[in-house]
């Protein structure tokens, strides 16, 4: 989602964070949950993700429109800093293609012929860096970030709030610098322009409460068990099929080598035997689903405040260049 600028508090990003998950999922029979999970009509036999789409996406920009909406919010920001005699240089910030599509890794390795091949994936290490960033003396890091000494809560939340206040963050050149920096003030001219905008945060919420719920509900967590038990008979002990690269003893250096990629076969393996993904995407997806029916009126303000930003980014790369 947007490159929200410090000193602001961003609720966690993008997807769902991979991150542990306790005991998880099986049940293949497609509702038969207990009485607090969310109905499922139909459960499909799945495995790979790549090609998967989860209804909450048609709220949620693709990684190739925010790569476009995070150019277009570096430009506002170098227009921002020209104004006080600085010329911001954009970085050209390395695009990290997500594995398999969209929800390449939101369960986990799930592709058989990535796993026979390369394991778990490439180390870190030989993801791109990101380009250093240049030094600045005082003044230019003020006009660019702000002071950073300003109370989140109490910083405007759109750009319409921010012209209105008339507050800023010290003066630079004789010129007022905008509360949170240019940084702040791109972001805001970008993604939370008038005073009834919404925070596109917000959608990326209702994306991660719908992956936590279902992560905790009867047939995802029956349907983990079964994959742990699977990978038990394989030799393996782990409980968490999302990232079990640590509890099989392997390390970003050995995804790839000989044990991880025996390792991450038998993943993927037992995640077809179970049907893991079958199951737990067919939760998901009613559990997002549901949201969307609560939360109608902010998805739909929010996606024309997105297709909004998406037009602007397009004029701002234009004139760019």
């Amino acid at each position: 989602m947007p490159s929200r600028p410090k000193p602001t508090t961003s609720s966690a990003v993008l997807a769902p964070a991979l991150a542990a998950l306790a005991a998880l999922v099986l049940s293949a029979c497609s509702g038969t949950g207990s009485a607090s999970d969310v109905a499922v009509a139909t459960t499909p036999t799945l495995l790979n993700t790549a090609t998967l789409r989860l209804p909450m996406q048609d709220y949620i920009p693709s990684t190739r429109q925010l790569s476009e909406l995070g150019r277009a919010q570096r430009v506002l920001t170098a227009q921002c800093m020209a104004r006080y005699g600085y010329r911001y240089r954009i970085p050209e910030l390395p695009e990290r293609p997500s594995e398999g599509g969209e929800n390449g890794r939101r369960y986990g390795l799930t592709d058989p012929e990535a796993a026979a091949s390369t394991g778990y994936g490439a180390d870190e290490a030989n993801q791109p860096a990101k380009p250093a960033r240049p030094s600045m003396d005082a003044a230019e890091t003020l006009v660019l970030s702000g002071s950073g000494n300003l109370d989140p809560k109490t910083l405007p939340k759109t750009q319409a709030e921010a012209e209105k206040s008339g507050r800023s963050d010290g003066e630079v050149n004789g010129k007022p610098v905008p509360v949170g920096g240019c940084t702040r003030e791109g972001y805001l001219k970008l993604w939370m322009p008038a005073a009834d905008s919404r925070d596109p945060m917000r959608v990326q919420d209702l994306d991660a409460e719908a992956y936590s719920r279902s992560r905790q509900d009867s047939r995802v967590v029956k349907a983990t068990e079964a994959w742990t038990e699977c990978m038990a008979k394989k030799g393996y002990h782990a409980k968490n099929p999302v990232s079990p690269q640590p509890e099989l003893g392997l390390t970003p250096a050995t995804f790839t080598s000989p044990e991880g990629v025996t390792a991450a076969t038998a993943d993927v393996g037992c995640k077809r035997e179970v049907n893991l993904v079958g199951i737990w995407y067919s939760v998901e997806s009613a559990y997002q689903n549901r949201l969307i029916e609560k939360n109608t009126e902010l998805l739909r303000a929010t996606r024309k405040q997105q297709d909004d930003a998406l037009r602007l980014a397009a004029q701002l790369i234009a004139q760019a260049g």
